[in-house]
């Protein structure tokens, strides 16, 4: 990724892909669209690592919610979904599609119930199914599954397209507010990580921000004060450490050091430690616009950012909860 729009830089990625080993079985995961930046990577990428040889999973995750993904025409080997992402219910559920011509190329040294034929501890060995089957584990939230035909039947009336279209004119509508936000001395209260327009991206839009004398703004203290007027906001580096990164401009030397201890380090202390070093908060507030989204719901957190201009951080406060895992709860005064 190159940032500060943190696209995939695709002359480096073809250059992987034609150095690769065409002997060896090759397999390139990439992600439709960015659980960080919203920022979605062109998918004629699948013909290119098809023609150097390579087996290609597609992550859909954060691109199925409100994008259409026509798995005919795209053709990948592979395609990781999570039902929980498209209609909200529920957890813990999600499918990966694969092309039956390459369950062979899937080895599952483990196996967990209802995935074997047989087994045995004496004889040291065990058959799994010839299907899928093979892939589950343990037995199926059976459940859930029937709220899975019930969320598709609801995307489905509602329309994938107007979906669509309507994320992406509320993205951009979102957009041009937060960057258009000033302390009255100019200073810009928001930085966004990512594309600041609506080609080629999503309905996630992670920011960074900044108090009226340029100092970063706590993203937990941002988090806390939001739960208090209802509203809901992801913060921290949202399980990709890789694009985070990038969007801090953090090279692997700066991070390396970190991990030559035995005793494990903790997020809090890695933020602490970074932040003394580089002056950098290397997390952000994620603002996720998703089926679910009205005008309304930006309006209010556009009145919600109008809070921060012109303030310090002292004006703005110090985060009054902060636990190992980096969540923020609530204080109850």
């Amino acid at each position: 990724m190159v940032a500060p729009e943190l696209r995939l830089d695709r002359a480096a990625m073809t250059g992987v892909l034609r150095a690769a080993d065409p002997s060896a079985r090759n397999l390139l995961a990439f992600p439709a669209q960015s659980n960080f930046s919203g920022v979605q990577h062109g998918l004629d990428l699948v013909d290119e690592a098809h023609e150097a040889g390579w087996d290609v999973l597609v992550d859909a995750a954060a691109f199925a919610p409100t994008n259409r993904l026509d798995v005919a025409e795209t053709r990948p080997d592979f395609v990781a979904f999570s039902f929980y992402k498209i209609f909200g219910f529920p957890t813990g559920v999600g499918c990966l599609l694969m092309r039956r011509d390459r369950l062979d190329a899937l080895q599952r040294p483990w196996f967990a119930g209802g995935t074997i034929t047989i087994a045995s501890v004496g004889g040291d060995g065990h058959y799994l199914h010839l299907d899928e089957a093979a892939f589950e584990d343990g037995t199926v939230d059976y459940l859930n599954l029937p709220a899975v035909g019930s969320g598709l039947q609801h995307i489905e009336r509602v329309g994938r397209e107007s979906i669509h279209r309507r994320v992406r004119c509320l993205t951009s509508w979102l957009l041009a507010a937060l960057t258009g936000l000033r302390h009255s001395n100019g200073r810009a209260v928001v930085q966004v990580h990512g594309p600041v327009d609506t080609p080629a991206r999503g309905g996630p839009v992670p920011v960074g921000m900044r108090a009226r004398d340029g100092r970063p703004v706590d993203d937990r203290r941002v988090e806390e004060l939001a739960n208090r007027v209802n509203i809901s906001l992801r913060t921290g580096c949202f399980c990709n450490p890789g694009a985070g990164e990038v969007a801090h401009h953090l090279s692997a030397e700066s991070m390396r050091k970190w991990f030559t201890s035995d005793e494990p380090m903790t997020y809090l202390e890695l933020r602490e430690r970074l932040f003394a070093e580089h002056g950098l908060l290397v997390a952000a507030i994620r603002i996720s616009v998703g089926v679910a989204t009205t005008f309304v719901d930006g309006y209010r957190f556009m009145c919600f950012m109008q809070g921060f201009v012109d303030k310090s951080v002292d004006d703005i406060g110090r985060v009054e909860f902060a636990s190992e895992n980096c969540r923020i709860v609530r204080d109850a005064a």
